[in-house]
């Protein structure tokens, strides 16, 4: 019971921490930016998938649910990007041209995953054929489940029943609660189906239920402003509409990010009290987890059991999350582990159990991966340490700089000292 109350009263302090730390307003401006270049693209395949089912002239409503919350230009603002997709013919764009369109509309999905798994702590993303096998799969089925909710929306709202019902209070209250159920389901779905590992439905379902009611809750204080601030926003003449759809996005981004945030923590409670620890460990503590992880991912290789996943780690290492996947991530560049990638990704060794010691180990940690060697080649180059100066430094270990630099001084010819 203590360790709830405390999870519930950090979490409010940890997620406004996080918020001025910048990392997720950062994402979310720059998810505006991606929007901005993918929104016409997106909508012309979802409008030509809708039109090849003979439902595209439902895109608008869709769209204008979408930009309520702009009031009075949400109308003059879908209006304008309707034309513009109308006017994209996607079967005569050829094929450089459609390559194009799903690039952008891929670049956007590829960023909103990257978002996701920074919140989530994942050390990696997907294969270029997962995603791009997901990202279509989105592409051609995501239109037609929301058209299909909508349209379910509308029909309840028509039916002979419902007109029976709506001279009752409760019946009423229910119809306009509807649409924030449907925002709620939409954010459930793509807490779970985004995140590169595996998110458990009550997780979601929370984070869906807080960010989908803070989304609608959002929108309408968002309409409020705009009808509030009509003679500001005429400065702007024909460039309000943009601004406050811009301004709009950024908002909805936040949410969304936070929501996936909101699942992170839902998921591991425990990651609240962790916020504000640092990843770069001292040499020695790098060494001693790498050590430890190895332990358990070689021992249950002896034993014949299927590869570690991050959790299983955990269970076993009962530390950060955010140290583990620093760790891992360090002994899959080094090249002593490798990444089985799946919906939950799992660990497995690269080097034999029989060849891998301690000394491999640490060379490993010390030296680093390729890139690294170089840059350490270079700075012995230009510092004059190479691998026997090293050597004699550290016999001197004991030695102050002082008395090093006495030495120096002493082994110099007498015309260099002049």
């Amino acid at each position: 019971m203590t360790q709830t109350l405390n999870f519930w009263l950090n979490l409010p302090k940890t997620l406004l921490q996080e918020l001025i730390d910048g990392e997720i307003t950062l994402r979310a401006m720059g998810l505006v930016y991606t929007t901005l270049l993918s929104i016409t693209p997106l909508l012309a395949l979802s409008f030509a998938v809708l039109k090849g089912f003979g439902v595209h002239n439902q895109l608008e409503p869709l769209l204008l649910q979408f930009m309520t919350p702009l009031g009075a230009k949400a109308a003059e603002v879908t209006k304008q990007v309707v034309i513009f997709v109308d006017n994209i013919q996607v079967g005569a764009l050829g094929v450089v041209g459609l390559v194009t369109l799903l690039y952008t509309v891929l670049m956007m999905m590829q960023q909103i995953e990257n978002a996701f798994n920074y919140l989530w702590q994942l050390p990696t993303n997907r294969s270029f054929h997962k995603q791009f096998s997901k990202y279509i799969s989105v592409i051609m089925v995501a239109p037609i489940i929301l058209f299909t909710m909508f349209g379910l929306m509308s029909s309840l709202s028509h039916t002979a029943i419902a007109e029976q019902l709506s001279s009752h209070s409760s019946w009423n209250i229910l119809l306009k609660l509807i649409p924030t159920l449907l925002v709620i389901v939409v954010f459930t779905f793509i807490y779970i189906f985004i995140p590169n590992t595996r998110v458990n439905f009550l997780p979601a379902l929370g984070a869906g239920v807080i960010a989908g009611t803070a989304w609608q809750t959002g929108g309408w204080l968002f309409a409020s402003f705009v009808v509030s601030s009509g003679p500001q926003t005429a400065i702007y003449s024909v460039f309000a509409g943009l601004f406050l759809f811009m301004f709009w996005m950024y908002i909805g981004w936040v949410i969304v990010l936070l929501g996936a945030r909101l699942a992170y923590y839902f998921q591991y409670p425990d990651a609240v009290f962790q916020v504000g620890q640092t990843s770069n460990l001292s040499l020695e503590s790098r060494e001693l987890l790498a050590a430890a992880v190895l332990r358990e991912i070689a021992l249950s290789f002896t034993q014949g059991q299927a590869p570690m996943s991050l959790e299983e780690l955990r269970a076993k290492i009962p530390i950060s999350r955010l140290l583990i996947n620093k760790t891992l991530e360090d002994l899959i560049r080094y090249g002593i582990i490798s990444q089985e990638v799946g919906k939950q990704a799992r660990y497995l060794l690269r080097v034999s159990p029989d060849l891998l010691t301690v000394h491999y180990i640490r060379q490993a940690l010390w030296q680093g991966d390729d890139l690294q060697q170089k840059q350490a080649q270079q700075i012995r180059q230009a510092t004059g340490l190479g691998d026997q100066g090293l050597e004699r430094l550290y016999q001197q270990s004991e030695l102050t700089i002082t008395q090093l630099l006495a030495r120096r001084t002493a082994k110099q010819p007498e015309k260099a000292r002049i």
